[in-house]
């Protein structure tokens, strides 16, 4: 559908990022969409709605974006946008931070509708910037806030769609001038799926460490191993999608680790 061998540099592709009513694709909904085009590294289309997620919303969730249930009232519901999202997302390849979770939103919001969408392939920032900077101990931690903040990239309302999806865009594009970058999209994909998997691998020697730290002794957990949000609950044992289903942490709150 694209031609993945032209530069992603001087392409168009769109950042989007969705706020939510929590981190379970199963179960969460979207409050928020925004979606910024970027063609030849310049913003050329923005798009941002709130939408109604036909519940109340968690007052941890008012209190990290600012969004409260009145600003919600008479919003479209998501039945009522999918067919416009999905001409907006379908149309050029699609860029993330911890591209998993917001591809697993929309991915979610659509199975309730009865519906599938085929999503293009995916830019995100997260692996390179977890592995350069974060590691590197270059930032205290990997999430989009802290990055955006050592690359000089404004990002005055953190936790609101557009804003955040813009700056994970700017991250993206300022990469190369920090870390050697392949030129087009299919080359900077493989690099990035391998940056993927040593962070996955980084993420899964911590949860070792940690079941570790709480062995009993007996056999027994001496409670419940947690890796912050990032870690996903219950029968999922692929490190990979255990770190990228569940993302607002290392998008902005995300654990530490070495």
């Amino acid at each position: 559908m694209f031609d993945l061998t032209q530069p992603w540099q001087t392409g168009r592709f769109a950042a989007f990022d969705t706020e939510t009513t929590g981190t379970d694709p199963r179960s969460a909904r979207i409050i928020e969409f925004g979606l910024v085009i970027f063609d030849n590294g310049e913003v050329v289309e923005r798009f941002q709605t709130l939408i109604h997620p036909e519940c109340a919303l968690p007052p941890e969730i008012t209190r990290i974006t600012g969004i409260k249930d009145e600003d919600l009232v008479g919003k479209p519901v998501f039945a009522e946008l999918a067919d416009e999202l999905e001409r907006r997302l379908v149309a050029q390849p699609l860029l993330a931070y911890n591209a998993d979770f917001d591809r697993g939103m929309v991915e979610g919001e659509f199975r309730r509708l009865g519906r599938s969408i085929a999503l293009p392939v995916f830019l995100d920032p997260f692996p390179f910037c977890h592995e350069a900077f974060k590691v590197a101990k270059k930032t205290k931690t990997a999430k989009l806030v802290d990055i955006a903040a050592f690359l000089g990239i404004a990002l005055e309302s953190a936790h609101r769609a557009d804003h955040d999806a813009e700056a994970a865009g700017r991250v993206m594009l300022a990469l190369p001038s920090h870390i050697p970058l392949p030129a087009s999209f299919q080359d900077l994909l493989a690099v990035q799926a391998e940056e993927a998997r040593r962070v996955a691998e980084r993420f899964a020697r911590f949860r070792r460490g940690k079941e570790s730290d709480n062995n009993t002794g007996f056999g027994q957990k001496a409670g419940t191993i947690e890796l912050g949000a990032a870690y996903v609950y219950g029968e999922e044992t692929d490190p990979v999608k255990a770190l990228f289903a569940r993302i607002p942490d290392v998008r902005h709150t995300g654990p530490s680790v070495d």
